[in-house]
């Protein structure tokens, strides 16, 4: 494949991947077809199944890409992790969760359908967790972390903080909330009344 063709076929598959979730938000994965994304594509369904076999290997491409911004704002924390840099950083977050929210409102169901899915989750999941208790046990090295937390609690926090900033607009807009930017500024300031015990002010 030439590097012309190569990119072609990228390009496809992220406008495959980009309209796959905006259906998906909209409309619920199981009520997507594969021939109904194809026509929202307009391609055929052979060259949508040419990049995507089905609509589990599409799920399975979102997650990675979905962790793969994520990485982007995890990986790029240095210093001292001040609720400041938190603010940034959970805005940044929940802009993420609600861009695709689909998986967060059938995480449970995806998963149980989707072993695979399911697996490499899990993975994420585990390496996420190990890295962000890894940042609070540096900051709790450095003085950047209030008290002296067990490793037991240390972690707690950590998995709080992770199912917080994962379900909590989900949740809200089970209640019918309208998620829009007051409400992810609403879900962000609990974030900060999470973390706020735990960090040092901004100076």
């Amino acid at each position: 494949m030439s590097p012309r063709t190569y990119k072609a076929s990228e390009q496809t598959k992220n406008s495959i991947l980009q309209k796959a979730v905006e259906l998906f938000n909209e409309h619920g994965t199981a009520s997507v077809s594969m021939n109904a994304l194809a026509e929202s594509l307009g391609i055929s369904a052979g060259n949508l199944q040419y990049h995507y076999k089905g609509k589990e290997d599409l799920i399975r491409a979102i997650l990675e890409e979905m962790f793969r911004q994520f990485d982007g704002i995890y990986r790029s924390i240095e210093g001292i992790f001040t609720l400041d840099i938190l603010r940034q950083t959970m805005r940044l977050h929940f802009h993420l969760v609600w861009k695709y929210r689909f998986f967060y409102r059938e995480q449970g169901a995806l998963l149980r359908n989707d072993e695979t899915l399911a697996d490499r989750f899990r993975a994420i999941h585990a390496q996420r967790m190990d890295e962000q208790e890894a940042l609070m046990k540096r900051l709790a090295t450095s003085g950047g972390v209030r008290g002296n937390l067990s490793p037991e609690e240390l972690r707690n926090v950590v998995l709080i903080g992770w199912v917080l900033g994962n379900t909590l607009l989900a949740y809200n807009e089970s209640l019918g909330q309208k998620i829009d930017e007051a409400a992810q500024a609403q879900a962000l300031e609990i974030m900060i009344q999470h973390y706020k015990p735990y960090l040092l002010e901004t100076k």
